[in-house]
């Protein structure tokens, strides 16, 4: 859940998964959970404070150490069609939503992944690639694509301390990879606008000419004096605009909303490539991504290895190239379906044209 929702945001969500623990990250948001919700939350048994002191009863630190010291227990290993995760939807067409995603959805798109990229190990991420978490985890996107995928190539990632401070924290962390939204990378392309606008005209010059080489070379069209033009300008102006991402910065991915292609082009031109990608909670969320290799400017890239897209009609029939239609997909990404809300289910959910699974 969200730390901005509101108090009664979180009591439905409780209510509706019949959560029996909340996990609460600041002694602030625990006190404003046992006050405000727990009263009227009857399935929650227990909540637990993640910053407490250890000696604090509600405090995780001392239940994993009570825990550490009792007996080995029988644990049940899950199936991949066992329920692994309740992530619930906005809420901005009714009630939250809570998306039933099975321990297959998710591991299916790190599978589809894995057959996208070949290389994924050289290409995707590095056992020493690093990013800047800033995603909300009760997020599919950041949690699926950044949280579990970074986990499965065993890199790291350090923790932005808040909005407000993510330019600060780049500079800390030094990231390799970054998963955003289009608002970081547009913050950037704007100021680095203004500075130029801003600038003498002789500064003006030279970092147009720098942009203007980097584009050739994105393009692999520099002849052999602009490589030496281009060597030098990369020193002087365009290390500078991607020290202001770290630094350490060698792509980056965006999903939630399209990029401008003339930010997309303004990164590209100082040697930071982007990859655009689409999809749904409802579908772990991968449908379709842009990947080193297989990259399109301003599109959203191939579908994930295993999920079959199709666009269809109001009835669910593919319509004819060249019309227009709902974007539909299937595969094993898509998710059981929302939680105790069958009616909800059969609204978006239906049989795919291979008259097997779900769509």
């Amino acid at each position: 859940m969200y730390e901005a929702q509101t108090t009664q945001d979180w009591l439905y969500i409780l209510n509706d998964s019949q959560s029996s623990v909340v996990f609460c990250a600041t002694p602030e948001i625990y006190d404003q959970v046992t006050r405000e919700v727990i009263p009227s939350a009857p399935s929650v048994k227990n909540a637990v404070c993640f910053d407490a002191e250890l000696g604090e009863e509600y405090a995780f630190k001392t239940h994993m150490e009570r825990a550490n010291k009792q007996e080995e227990t029988n644990i049940i290993k899950p199936t991949p069609d066992d329920l692994a995760n309740l992530i619930y939807t906005s809420g901005t067409t009714g009630k939250p939503k809570g998306v039933e995603l099975m321990h297959s959805n998710t591991v299916s798109n790190a599978k589809g992944l894995t057959e996208m990229v070949p290389n994924l190990r050289k290409d995707l991420i590095r056992i020493d690639d690093r990013s800047l978490a800033f995603l909300p985890w009760a997020h599919s996107y950041g949690q699926t694509c950044e949280l579990w995928l970074f986990m499965m190539g065993g890199a790291s990632m350090g923790i932005c301390r808040g909005v407000p401070t993510i330019l600060e924290d780049l500079q800390l962390v030094k990231p390799t990879t970054l998963f955003s939204v289009p608002t970081l990378y547009k913050k950037v392309f704007d100021g680095v606008n203004n500075l130029v606008e801003s600038s003498s005209p002789t500064k003006q010059k030279l970092m147009k000419k720098a942009f203007e080489l980097g584009r050739k070379k994105y393009n692999n069209d520099l002849g052999f004096l602009e490589k030496v033009q281009f060597s030098l300008l990369d020193g002087i102006v365009l290390s500078k605009v991607r020290d202001r991402f770290g630094g350490n910065l060698r792509h980056g991915f965006c999903a939630g909303a399209a990029v401008p292609k003339e930010v997309l082009a303004f990164m590209d031109d100082i040697g930071i490539p982007i990859y655009e990608g689409y999809g749904l909670t409802e579908t772990s969320p991968i449908i379709a991504l842009n990947v080193p290799g297989s990259r399109k400017v301003g599109a959203v890239g191939s579908p994930l290895s295993g999920v079959k897209v199709v666009i269809a009609d109001e009835e669910g029939n593919p319509v004819l190239e060249g019309q227009e239609g709902e974007i539909c997909c299937y595969g094993p990404n898509v998710m059981k379906g929302y939680y105790n809300n069958p009616e909800a289910t059969a609204e978006v959910m239906s049989i795919a044209p291979d008259g097997v699974s779900k769509l």
